[in-house]
């Protein structure tokens, strides 16, 4: 949890995997659930503190977003960072283009704020405190989640969260892909 200010984030929300990943979000990443953030795959975090949004922010994430078009996408592994546990979005390649065109955009706020980090677009499952329980999680997560994969899912627009005092988040603007197929 931060102990900073209330922060904001780019995601594209999974709404098409909420019933799936919801009991394995719940056991494996219970702090994301209580603080209210969706099944998603992120564009660019952090992006601005909450206090710093304004018109201006959201016209040009307006038109930023409003070429794309929506496209679909399916979850179909679970896969894994160190101490991190997701599912796979495919094809990868949309999602890689919206990390660009927002790093771009804004060339002050690297993903994950690491201008060294090369992006991998995922939707995170599971958190564990230390890499030598992800394995088990993993083992476990693979055995509930693999038979219903894959999740097909539709990405319709960029989603905006926005962090509260409390430190749940919330959905503050959603950016729809109004751009042709």
């Amino acid at each position: 949890m931060s102990g900073g200010p209330p922060r904001t984030a780019l995601v594209v929300v999974a709404d098409d995997a909420e019933e799936a990943t919801a009991p394995w979000r719940r056991r494996y990443n219970r702090s994301a659930v209580e603080r209210l953030l969706p099944a998603h795959v992120t564009i660019l975090f952090p992006l601005v503190p909450a206090a710093a949004m304004d018109d201006g922010l959201l016209s040009t994430l307006r038109a930023l977003y409003s070429p794309f078009a929506p496209f679909g996408y399916r979850l179909t592994r679970v896969d894994s960072f160190p101490t991190v546990a997701w599912l796979a979005p495919e094809p990868a390649a949309p999602f890689l283009e919206l990390i660009a065109r927002t790093s771009e955009a804004f060339p002050d706020n690297p993903p994950y704020g690491d201008a060294m980090l090369e992006p991998v677009p995922h939707c995170t499952v599971g958190v564990v405190d230390a890499p030598a329980e992800l394995q088990p999680a993993i083992e476990e997560l693979r055995a509930g989640l693999e038979p219903l994969l894959p999740i097909r899912c539709e990405a319709r627009a960029a989603t905006l969260l926005e962090e509260r005092d409390d430190r749940t988040w919330a959905v503050h603007t959603r950016f729809p892909f109004e751009g042709a197929a």
